[in-house]
């Protein structure tokens, strides 16, 4: 996995900054990672020294969680030097620790216009790695035929990206968390691998939402439970003590369900 998210030129006036973000992936760079990046700087610091053009310190700036570290002071002349200097620390997951719930994404440089700091498009100037793919179980073509073609695009970049958390499928029934802006909860109903209907916590009306493509997309990655029987078979198979217990464990464990069985059997 490759979770690095970014890594791109801010300049500001006479020097640029080259900035290395994981953002949004649940890692930041280790101690060794900082250490390689560190040993990078002084480096350049050296050969600035005596530059006359040169008027300002280079310095190692590390955000909290060391999810961004930004390299300042940097000539702009320089700053692809300086990047390919580093790509080796900052591409290499070795030099990562998870932080939160992991994500999985692409490696890729942005670049950016000197005017407009912090509005860089995406180029290819390293090549990228896509990280994940669609199960050959799941019926991407169904699915891309219902859903908006931008909103499929997202979710797929969503589910490349890992966003997909917490999934868990049983027979045809698929729940699953996907993070967005904040995480979502996604219900999902499939038949054969293809979807049927879903619903999504999202304030998106459109259905597919973007969270469900991604949901669906990483449907193939876990082995769906009850998927040799039905429940019903599950259910006619088990004895009328183990359905008592069984009701007893989910009165304990949830009010909600407890309620519920007094409400059915009180009647």
């Amino acid at each position: 996995a490759s979770p690095l998210r970014d890594v791109y030129k801010r300049q500001k006036h006479t020097y640029a900054d080259v900035v290395f973000e994981l953002e949004r992936t649940g890692h930041g760079f280790s101690a060794e990672g900082l250490a390689a990046l560190e040993a990078i700087r002084a480096d350049y610091a050296d050969r600035v020294a005596d530059d006359e053009s040169h008027e300002t310190d280079v310095r190692l700036e590390v955000a909290t969680t060391t999810r961004t570290v930004t390299l300042e002071g940097i000539l702009p002349a320089d700053h692809e030097g300086v990047i390919t200097d580093c790509w080796d620390v900052v591409s290499d997951p070795d030099y990562w620790f998870p932080l939160g719930w992991p994500q999985q994404g692409y490696i890729h440089r942005r670049s950016a216009e000197p005017t407009i700091p912090g509005r860089e498009p995406v180029v290819e100037a390293f090549p990228r790695l896509k990280t994940r793919q669609p199960s050959t179980a799941v019926d991407t073509g169904t699915l891309r035929s219902i859903t908006d073609p931008g909103r499929y695009d997202r979710g797929e970049r969503y589910y490349e990206q890992g966003s997909v958390t917490e999934i868990e499928r049983v027979d045809d029934h698929l729940q699953a968390t996907v993070q967005g802006s904040r995480p979502y909860d996604v219900q999902v109903t499939l038949s054969n691998g293809s979807y049927v209907e879903g619903e999504c916590s999202c304030p998106d009306d459109a259905t597919p939402c973007k969270h469900i493509v991604a949901a669906v997309l990483a449907s193939g990655d876990v082995k769906p439970i009850g998927d040799d029987r039905s429940l019903e078979d599950a259910l006619e198979s088990a004895s009328t003590e183990d359905l008592r217990d069984l009701l007893r464990s989910f009165a304990d464990e949830d009010i909600t369900a407890r309620k519920r069985i007094y409400d059915e059997l009180d009647g």
